[in-house]
């Protein structure tokens, strides 16, 4: 058996991964997408590392992504904790998922506030999160330190940009101030820690992108950019996606509404005939998740409507509770 990542008992590499992959699903739910780089832009640039305090490092959490993600997303982890109806079976889930253990004072559903994710092509794909909360860095410290010693030092710590790293299997954390952690791949972290440490921290991310993940009231939105994307021959399994065919941008917005979740969002295409034929896509894509829904691994979706203007299509649909919590369950099942 792996040695424990912060004191899981049953390790799992990968969840960190895991659970970021499970905040996004609740923003798409069944709508996927691979993403592709787009343009950078700056704004409110950050002093050095050697004289930024933590209250600037805490100051904004979007200018400590790197640039030009490939996707993003921001998820409003208290509002999803705290729904009457998601709230407890999304915290003990998450508490599975990203268990550092009482040892190390945390617990995710207590303690976690935003998620910001970007996914970028540096080694592979690549993944940054910044994860806004409270966190006892010392205690954090102890434990990992004392896990690795235990078990044959599987974790790394190590020193990078002048702040410590802790990984396993290039999956790790690093805690830059006491409600600031960055989490992802290690490379992604370091390219994060880079731009620090040279006093880069600004924001980095196209207009359009941030336009969407700062919806004003959202629970959760995302956005990626396909354009440099052959997506012609997509397929998932046996079922062909030819109408993601010039497909260029990716917006969504999900919005908790008890009992359920109510998600929006728009493709936009290269061509009006690709936006008509995505339209028709994404009704193929209902009828055919309508079918597989009983199997609680595709959420039932309700009331989904389906706009056409130009080279753009528009879409909304709903989620009730019942689904929702099928598809976490279906997560705890299959994850663990």
């Amino acid at each position: 058996m792996n040695a424990p990542f912060l004191g899981l008992q049953r390790p799992r590499p990968q969840r960190l991964l895991l659970w970021s992959s499970l905040a996004l699903s609740l923003v798409l739910l069944s709508v996927g997408a691979a993403a592709c780089g787009g343009a950078s832009q700056d704004a409110v640039t950050a002093r050095s590392a050697s004289d930024m305090t933590p209250e600037q490092i805490d100051a904004d959490p979007v200018a400590l992504l790197p640039a030009s993600p490939l996707a993003v997303s921001n998820i409003d982890a208290r509002a999803f904790y705290t729904s009457s109806t998601l709230g407890p079976q999304l915290g003990k889930l998450t508490e599975r998922l990203f268990p550092m253990g009482a040892e190390a004072g945390f617990n995710a559903s207590r303690d976690v506030d935003r998620l910001l994710i970007g996914s970028y092509s540096m080694q592979g794909v690549d993944v940054a999160a910044v994860v806004v909360g409270r966190f006892d860095e010392k205690k954090v410290a102890e434990l990992a330190r004392k896990n690795s010693a235990a078990q044959g030092g599987q974790l790394v710590e190590s020193t990078y940009a002048g702040r410590t790293l802790f990984t396993l299997n290039n999956v790790g954390i690093c805690i830059l101030t006491p409600h600031t952690v960055l989490a992802g791949t290690e490379t992604g972290i370091r390219r994060a820690l880079d731009r620090i440490k040279e006093g880069r921290v600004k924001r980095a991310i196209p207009d359009w992108m941030l336009t969407t993940l700062e919806t004003a009231g959202a629970s959760s939105t995302f956005a990626a950019d396909l354009s440099a994307q052959n997506l012609a021959n997509v397929a998932a399994g046996p079922l062909k996606l030819g109408w993601l065919k010039g497909l260029q941008q990716v917006r969504a917005t999900g919005n908790i509404k008890d009992p359920g979740l109510v998600v929006s969002g728009s493709l936009t295409y290269d061509t009006a005939e690709g936006a008509q034929a995505g339209a028709q896509g994404i009704e193929s894509v209902n009828k055919l998740a309508s079918v597989f829904a009983f199997t609680g691994l595709v959420p039932r979706i309700q009331g989904l409507d389906v706009k056409q203007a130009d080279a753009t299509v528009q879409w909304t649909f709903g989620v009730d509770d019942a689904s929702l919590r099928n598809l976490l369950g279906a997560v705890d099942k299959y994850a663990f």
